[in-house]
């Protein structure tokens, strides 16, 4: 039985995966034959008016289109429960959508491509574009068992209506799933036929009260608590820390610092299964008369393994962020946004770029979102890293970063360089990460206050404006540093 919403909560949907045994499997596979017969034939019905269906709302889907199967004799004939239909529905009701989404898509790269001024570069467009998307003529869905289709779950078995070739019956399922996470109940699940096994995925959901508005919340109390992340190629791979403003005052200041190693360990890791791989490799004779053809299934263990390490540093990192943003009773997780980090031969080196490619920085973030979420209704934001690297959190000023060279922990300064350090004109020398992971909580906090946020660092009673809201040339409103405005006003 679906849960049903509450007043000042949302709903939290996970899957949980179930093995399955049954004295007949072959009932399942009828079953899932019949279910994607029936949602081809919604798709039939929906692609005859693509307008019309787009048009519609999903409320109104099973009023319009589920009693049109009873135009179909065959399928009339069979006596397909509600339930059924109405899943087939909503599967069909995708893959409609999925396809005219693509062919949209398709027709402005076709327009593109015609409007383009040489004729290589229409050629090229219009290979880039492909061929026009077309609807399946077949599909291969698990069965979506809604709350009608089954009955008497013990948490070890249940009862399933599942067609026999003949007529709908009750059938007796044993399954084996881990124990629920606490306060998640059972949903509703899909049946999975294959030649090799049976499964059951079951959609746990839970109620999750809602923190309410970031503003109702700083008028409440005056002030936000945040825990502001930078994220490192190198060790340590997270850099977190706790941040306090007052609306009153405008003060910033810093309670707490998280540090978390374990990038180090994974790049190990990695290269030792990959020399592993490529020793296997060189070892198996992979040529042949049309070139070097390597089998899909080969090594695949260790395949697996590089990905088992990758998804166990990602798991444990976004706990260990939930739990110390509960845990200082953080409202806001910050991230910053690294979309434009990605490998470039022009930009970075051979090594700079494996550790681009292999970074698990976009992994982590979407845990943490999730968990921070589901847990704690603890949100989780992503802001424009511009400035962050190369401003003083302690005086506002612009600093520089330091690149270290040698064994004998050297650092030279220049401009350009990317380093662990920073160093301040007037020549006090900061952590890299620290400083940039004040300046992404500073930044996010001087567009939430009303004031100027001031940052007041532990023992000193001097506190700066290093970071002010400003309205670029768009009309938006971003936040920069004060010696960025301050350069801008002198030009």
């Amino acid at each position: 039985m679906a849960l049903k919403k509450q007043k000042g909560h949302f709903q939290v949907n996970e899957s949980i995966l179930a093995v399955v045994s049954t004295k007949e499997p072959q009932y399942i596979k009828l079953t899932q034959d019949l279910f994607n017969r029936t949602v081809m034939f919604y798709v039939s019905k929906m692609s005859e008016d693509t307008q019309a269906f787009i048009s519609t709302k999903s409320q109104e889907l099973y009023s319009i289109y589920e009693k049109l199967i009873f135009d179909d004799d065959q399928l009339k004939a069979l006596s397909i429960p509600q339930d059924l239909r109405r899943a087939a529905i909503k599967k069909a009701a995708g893959v409609v959508k999925s396809w005219h989404s693509n062919f949209q898509r398709w027709e402005k790269l076709i327009q593109v491509s015609k409007s383009a001024k040489t004729l290589n570069k229409r050629k090229r467009l219009k290979k880039k574009a492909g061929k026009p998307p077309v609807l399946p003529k077949e599909t291969n869905f698990p069965i979506q068992v809604y709350s009608a289709m089954f009955k008497d779950d013990t948490g070890e078995s249940l009862l399933v209506k599942l067609w026999t070739g003949n007529c709908w019956q009750w059938s007796k399922i044993q399954y084996a799933c881990r124990k629920l996470p606490q306060g998640y109940v059972k949903g509703t699940f899909s049946l999975i036929y294959s030649e090799y096994s049976l499964k059951l995925v079951w959609v746990i959901q839970k109620n999750t009260p809602s923190s309410g508005k970031l503003v109702d919340h700083i008028k409440a109390f005056g002030k936000l608590r945040i825990l502001a992340l930078d994220l490192n190629l190198d060790d340590p791979i997270i850099l977190g820390k706790v941040l306090e403003g007052c609306e009153g005052t405008g003060v910033v200041i810093e309670l707490a610092t998280l540090r978390i190693n374990g990038n180090n360990r994974l790049n190990h890791l990695r290269k030792r299964y990959l020399g592993l791989i490529a020793k296997a490799l060189r070892q198996t004779n992979t040529h042949t008369e049309l070139g070097s053809v390597v089998d899909k299934s080969m090594c695949r263990h260790r395949w697996q393994k590089i990905k088992n390490l990758e998804k166990e540093i990602v798991e444990q990192i976004s706990h260990q962020i939930t739990e110390f943003a509960n845990k200082n009773d953080c409202q806001i997780i910050v991230f910053e946004n690294l979309k434009s980090l990605n490998p470039s031969h022009k930009k970075y080196s051979h090594r700079s770029n494996i550790k681009r490619s292999n970074w698990v920085a976009k992994k982590i973030q979407k845990r943490t979102e999730a968990k921070a979420l589901h847990r704690y209704s603890i949100y989780t934001i992503r802001i424009n890293p511009s400035f962050t690297s190369i401003t003083d959190s302690v005086t506002g000023n612009k600093c520089l970063r330091g690149q270290q060279v040698g064994s004998l922990n050297l650092y030279l300064w220049s401009s350009k360089g990317l380093g662990k350090l920073v160093k301040s004109p007037s020549g006090k020398v900061y952590d890299a990460s620290e400083n940039a992971a004040r300046n992404i909580g500073i930044k996010y906090l001087a567009g939430k206050f009303d004031k100027l946020s001031m940052f007041k660092p532990q023992g000193l009673e001097d506190v700066v404006i290093s970071w002010q809201p400003s309205t670029s040339s768009k009309g938006n409103v971003v936040t920069l540093p004060s010696w960025y405005l301050l350069n801008l006003s002198n030009a």
